[in-house]
């Protein structure tokens, strides 16, 4: 299904052709009711008989009170004048028409006229506007021609022509630069709100990108991953094939010496050829990732090394340790789980209260429980409401918040312990100190 695109608006001043809202009736009713009070003053003042009496202008002599009412006949028009420019502009011809017989007034061409004329070029489309021109222009130099022919004189060729300027063309000049410029602004404003649409096109663009060359990363990835499990089905698993083969070859005859050596140069040599293998795959895999020193993962047994760290950097820790749990051979996980806990409860330590002495427990009972706990410093408060982690939060009563943290530690540590099917609390105690508690479980089997 087709949908057509709606035509662009003409750039046309807002407000121009709308119908009458309750605030334009009220401005119209007032600027009716000024006008009416300006050409009372007007006619107060004498400003009457503006006209010779050629022909038919001029020929009558009205009572007072009929130019008042004419007054507000035209008064009465200015009120259509944003609904029907065009009708009350005619109507006001009518009014003009009629003062002029009995000699014109300054009330009328000025305050009815002035306004209509104004009116009817600012709201009338290109065509109105064209014969309003044509006529006011054709209209002041018949009157120029006809005073000038009359008096046979250039100047009152030239006043008449000046007058009727004043009175019809400067109003139509003036309506015309007001719509000009409210054009022009329309347009900047149309302008402008492309320029957003179009920046706003080339934002989706620029997201819809992004998300394109996300969807082939993630197929690269994915064919990759896909390639390499085939490698590991095809080598790595024909190598450990080979190796479970000869050993239990070797296994299953009599123990015979040359025989056995072949066996094992065999199995040696397909393992070193699956480490190869295995090491390729590792390098592929970490092409991207930044270089790290290579170190061996931490154990429980390096406790006392993390411990001298800590103290080489100024920190104040003891190690509680009464049953030696730290030289013997625990589970390789639950070795390195507690390390990096009991390693990250130093650096936040040193971190959140700095010059505190630190306490560094571990003791075997149902399981492995580390507890490494510090005076909490004066300037925290206890009463912290929990973070996202389910753990209490210390916060600086001055301040409104913690040290400045990534907020991850104890997630981390909680998620080793929780991993391996511990338990994991940190938070404020009754007597003053923050306390870092794991407990793992350590089964039989050791490393």
């Amino acid at each position: 299904m087709s949908t057509k695109t709606p035509p662009a608006p003409s750039p046309r001043p807002r407000g121009l052709l709308r119908a009458w809202t309750g605030e334009n009736l009220l401005a119209d009713v007032l600027g009716a009711v000024a006008a009416f009070v300006l050409g009372i003053v007007l006619l107060g003042v004498g400003l009457v008989d503006l006209v010779s009496e050629v022909g038919p202008l001029g020929s009558v002599e009205p009572e007072p009170w009929w130019r008042v009412a004419l007054l507000a006949v035209g008064c009465v028009v200015l009120l259509a004048k944003r609904t029907h420019p065009l009708l009350a502009l005619g109507a006001g011809l009518v009014v003009v028409s009629v003062d002029l017989v009995w000699g014109g007034s300054l009330a009328i061409l000025l305050v009815v006229l002035w306004e209509l004329l104004f009116e009817a070029v600012l709201r009338t489309g290109r065509t109105a506007r064209t014969w309003l021109w044509t006529a006011a222009a054709t209209l002041t130099l018949a009157v120029a021609v006809a005073a000038g022919e009359a008096s046979q004189e250039l100047r009152y060729f030239v006043f008449a022509g000046l007058q009727m300027g004043a009175v019809v063309v400067m109003p139509m000049w003036w309506a015309d630069n007001v719509r000009q410029k409210a054009e022009l602004a329309e347009l900047e404003r149309a302008r402008a709100d492309e320029a957003a649409r179009a920046a706003e096109l080339e934002r989706e663009r620029a997201a819809d990108l992004a998300r394109i060359a996300a969807l082939d990363r993630h197929e690269a990835v994915q064919a990759e991953r896909a390639a390499m499990a085939r490698d590991l089905h095809d080598v790595i698993a024909s190598h450990l094939s080979s190796i479970a083969i000869h050993s239990g070859a070797a296994l299953a005859l009599p123990l015979d010496p040359q025989r056995d050596r072949t066996a094992l140069e065999q199995v040696r040599e397909s393992s070193v050829a699956s480490l190869t293998e295995m090491r390729s795959m590792i390098e592929l895999l970490r092409a991207d990732v930044p270089q790290e020193p290579l170190v061996a993962p931490g154990r429980l047994d390096g406790l006392g090394e993390l411990v001298r760290s800590a103290r080489s950097a100024g920190d104040d820790v003891t190690v509680h340790d009464p049953q030696q749990v730290t030289e013997r051979s625990v589970p390789a996980a639950v070795g390195q789980a507690l390390h990096r806990i009991a390693q990250e409860a130093l650096t936040n330590a040193r971190k959140h209260a700095p010059g505190e002495p630190v306490t560094v427990a571990i003791d075997d009972g149902a399981g492995l429980t580390l507890r490494v706990s510090n005076p909490l410093p004066s300037l925290w408060v206890h009463d912290a409401p929990s973070d996202h982690a389910g753990q209490r939060c210390v916060v600086h009563p001055q301040r409104g918040e913690g040290p400045l943290s990534a907020g991850t530690g104890l997630i981390t540590m909680r998620e080793r312990a929780e991993g391996l099917g511990g338990t994991f609390t940190a938070g404020p105690t009754a007597d003053g100190a923050w306390q870092v508690e794991a407990g793992l479980p350590v089964g039989e089997e050791v490393v």
